[in-house]
């Protein structure tokens, strides 16, 4: 399977996801479309879920043909494969992996469970964020908000994440 990236819409990911599968499901019944979202708490304790990269959905195919490119880039609210259009570009190597993550993960992101022993590195024991802690960027532990650094974009897009204390038995 090849995987990339696309940009559509900001704020119509959902309805292209659901209407380029559809469009996608015969010909091409393995393709999948990804998009992550994550839990975000307000100030005074209410959840909600807040897109992890706005206006972009990933997803995996097969092989990405010139049938394949022409029905998603008539959905609507297409904006372009990354880099270009012309020249589609596989995600790969450590993004490949980390969307691997990622995909394991499910769409839409909980909050994660880490331990914080002295003299140690942070250890995430469940959620989303356990397997990349080598991408945990700063911690907030009055917000409990963990600031993680993406390598799937090419600057580094950084996001935060929620956590919880995990209680030590001994």
């Amino acid at each position: 399977m090849e995987f990339y990236c696309l940009m559509v819409l900001t704020g119509q990911e959902e309805s292209f996801k659901k209407e380029a599968a559809d469009k996608l499901s015969e010909e091409f019944a393995g393709a999948k479309f990804y998009f992550f979202k994550r839990k975000l708490r307000t100030n005074q304790g209410k959840y909600f879920d807040q897109p992890l990269f706005p206006g972009y959905l990933f997803f995996e195919v097969e092989e990405l043909s010139e049938k394949f490119f022409d029905i998603i880039k008539r959905v609507k609210g297409f904006v372009k494969v990354l880099l270009k259009n012309d020249q589609p570009t596989k995600i790969c190597g450590v993004s490949l992996e980390e969307l691997k993550t990622y995909i394991r993960n499910g769409e839409t992101w909980g909050i994660s469970k880490v331990l914080f022993l002295p003299g140690q590195n942070i250890r995430v024991i469940s959620g989303p964020l356990k397997g990349l802690e080598g991408n945990i960027y700063k911690i907030n532990k009055k917000k409990k908000h963990i600031t993680v650094i993406s390598s799937l974009s090419p600057d580094g897009k950084k996001f935060d994440l929620l956590y919880e204390d995990a209680v030590v038995v001994e």
